[in-house]
């Protein structure tokens, strides 16, 4: 009798393992995608009846399968307006705004530029936009935050280039705005790492003489190159990346994935806008023949998992325990293979509560495998949908709040190497039966909660309440500059109400860690303030807020404050030509510098020179200046205490008066 009961119990362990795995379910569930090339597979619910669709490609076909919402797929790719069009990468979103998600398609053929193809009504797709060029990437971004998605594409040239959505099927490549660093190229992806609201973008570079970048968003106006400050370069050949957030302590870490090298990169995000190779700590180094990456809680525990594939080696399923270190999985569920999968796409298409995915590779065109790892753990689904902001919510932020414990969610325009999620943000709870609460935070800025939400369900949050006013930066007083006179003006961007024709209001704050004074609500974007003898203090600083009645939106930018006299003098003008103006100056008797901050409106090169009073030239000097505002520096003889400053540019020439002391 015992020996039968352990006979059992082998059986009935055997049985549950069995059952604790990944099953390929490709054609049972009515795919037939024939082998070939293939690089891309990725959910879409093109028809808004809540079931995962799919969207895909290889060198013999084009295909889009229609979810039957019984775990079954029929083939409409006939019908879909997408035949033919060999896609490479796409990325899903709502461009248009109209309530379904369309496609960015990248090409094999490097004949066929990026192009936009606008969702029917769920009735099909037809071209809606193209650039001039191809590439081998496209993702979507909100990189202004105006709540129209903008995209980005790296070139079949090396280079990166943003379009920015004008509405109307319309798009303006804005790299004369916002420019890239040239060689900048192979796979980009959007996350907030320093939690400011805003999509900042890493690239990760196939190219071995150039390294991976991140460019923080400054404002949804322009971009910083921070790879070094951050500490994320790598100059290995990185062909996808993925953000996620491995620790619960709501900060966005960084997965990329290396070909030809010694091992993958997970760098940890330290908080303070730096990061930390803890690959190795973490035991994610995989094999360093990397195909895709992506971060996603496979098991339901509540923890972010990562799931990576490679070239010729094994895929791997990093589960994570919950102490910074992960253990692989994959081979003892199932899902080591299919290998070399370029395209991977996880997304929960029977609704039974975990993680299923699709993976497209070459030789073998494309398979599901179905996610019966039977965790019974709970979960949450949670799709977003814009009003103000992108109807896809895409750069929108989840934070959820369950037993004692955070987690973070951002709704991706594209990640890996070739694809992107399911829109859907997917959270497992662990055990817990309820959700205390879920914050959103819209690209917009506005902040949205909802309390108290059953485990186990898929619920839908569309857009509401307050948006706050638009995000805006500082002028001056500079950071770099000093300031002596008991008056100095301060001035800041226009920022608007996107609610309201009426514009918002400012309160300046100016503070050190001893004093503050907070003056407004002002109406105009120029104060001029009386100083105080402790504002003259090293760790002074200032910023201004914008307030509708209902939110308050921070400038981007916090700006220390110089404060103190007898050693600098200072200008405030505004000499005004058609093509630049000259907005402020001073200059700095210690460093024989002039600081002058310039106004254009178009990025031109300027001529300048420094006459003494006899009207000998001193100094000539050339300076190209972009659109808008910039500052710069200009060596002055400090023999000279008075001099005349003359800028040209064409047949626009202006000219004022400096004086040193």
């Amino acid at each position: 009798m015992k020996k039968f009961l352990l006979i059992f119990s082998m059986i009935f362990v055997h049985l549950l393992a069995i059952s604790q795995t990944f099953d390929d379910v490709t054609t049972a569930s009515g795919i037939q995608v024939l082998p070939g090339m293939g690089d891309l597979a990725l959910w879409i619910d093109y028809n808004n009846d809540g079931w995962l669709d799919f969207f895909g490609g290889t060198e013999n076909e084009t295909f889009l399968y229609k979810n039957n919402g019984d775990g079954t797929f029929t083939n409409v790719s006939a019908s879909s307006g997408l035949t033919g069009l060999m896609p490479r990468t796409a990325a899903v979103g709502d461009f248009d705004n109209d309530g379904y998600d369309d496609l960015l398609i990248c090409s094999f053929h490097i004949s066929v530029p990026v192009t936009i193809y606008r969702n029917k009504n769920g009735e099909g797709f037809e071209e809606a936009y193209s650039t001039n060029n191809s590439a081998h990437r496209a993702i979507w971004i909100d990189y202004n935050t105006d709540g129209l998605l903008d995209f980005i594409v790296s070139g079949e040239s090396g280079n990166s280039y943003l379009y920015l959505n004008q509405g109307n099927n319309n798009f303006v490549n804005a790299s004369e705005q916002i420019s890239f660093t040239n060689g900048t190229s192979s796979v980009p992806a959007a996350g907030d790492f320093n939690n400011d609201g805003l999509p900042d973008i890493y690239f990760a570079s196939a190219n071995t003489t150039k390294t991976n970048r991140l460019f923080m968003n400054v404002a949804g106006q322009s971009i910083k190159d921070a790879t070094y400050t951050a500490g994320v370069s790598d100059f290995r050949r990185s062909v996808s990346v993925a953000w996620g957030d491995m620790d619960n302590d709501g900060f966005l870490e960084i997965y990329y994935g290396n070909i030809s090298s010694n091992r993958n990169v997970l760098l940890h995000n330290k908080g303070n806008c730096k990061f930390e190779d803890v690959t190795l700590a973490a035991g994610v180094q995989d094999a360093g023949d990397a195909r895709t990456c992506t971060w996603q809680d496979i098991n339901n525990d509540g923890w972010c998992d990562l799931f990576t594939t490679n070239h010729v080696n094994p895929n791997k399923l990093y589960i994570n325990n919950a102490d910074g270190t992960f253990t692989n999985i994959a081979n003892s569920v199932n899902i080591s293979g299919p290998q070399d999968g370029f395209g991977v796409s996880w997304g929960d298409y029977d609704k039974d509560g975990d993680l299923d995915v699709l993976i497209a590779g070459h030789s073998y065109g494309m398979v599901l495998m179905n996610n019966n790892m039977n965790t019974e753990f709970s979960f949450l689904n949670i799709k977003l949908v814009g009003v103000y902001d992108n109807r896809s919510a895409i750069g929108a932020r989840v934070t959820l709040y369950c037993d004692g414990q955070m987690q973070i969610r951002e709704v991706n325009g594209g990640r890996g190497a070739t694809g992107q999620d399911a829109l859907e943000l997917h959270f497992g709870l662990g055990e817990a039966t309820k959700v205390d609460s879920v914050h959103i935070k819209w690209p917009s800025g506005a902040l949205q909660k909802v309390f108290n939400i059953n485990a186990n369900q898929f619920i839908t949050i569309e857009q509401e309440g307050n948006i706050p006013p638009t995000r805006f930066r500082l002028h001056y007083p500079l950071p770099d500059s000093v300031y002596t006179a008991p008056e100095v003006e301060f001035a800041w961007q226009k920022s608007t109400d996107p609610d309201s024709p009426d514009l918002p209001l400012y309160l300046l704050h100016i503070f050190t860690s001893q004093n503050d004074t907070i003056i407004g609500p002002l109406a105009d974007t120029i104060h001029s303030v009386q100083m105080a003898n402790w504002m003259s203090s090293d760790t002074c600083y200032w910023h201004v807020q914008a307030s509708d009645g209902i939110d308050i939106t921070q400038s981007w930018d916090q700006f220390q404050l110089q404060y103190e006299s007898g050693t600098y003098i200072s200008q405030q003008v505004v000499y005004q030509m058609n093509g630049f103006s000259v907005k402020h100056y001073y200059y700095a008797k210690e460093n024989s510098k002039l600081h002058i901050q310039l106004e254009s409106d178009n990025e031109k090169s300027i001529i300048g020179e420094i006459i003494d009073l006899n009207g000998k030239v001193l100094n000539q000097f050339q300076i190209t200046i972009p659109k808008g505002i910039s500052q710069h520096n200009i060596s002055i003889p400090n023999s000279r205490n008075i001099c005349l400053i003359r800028l040209q540019s064409g047949i626009q020439q202006l000219s004022f008066k400096l004086t040193s002391q």
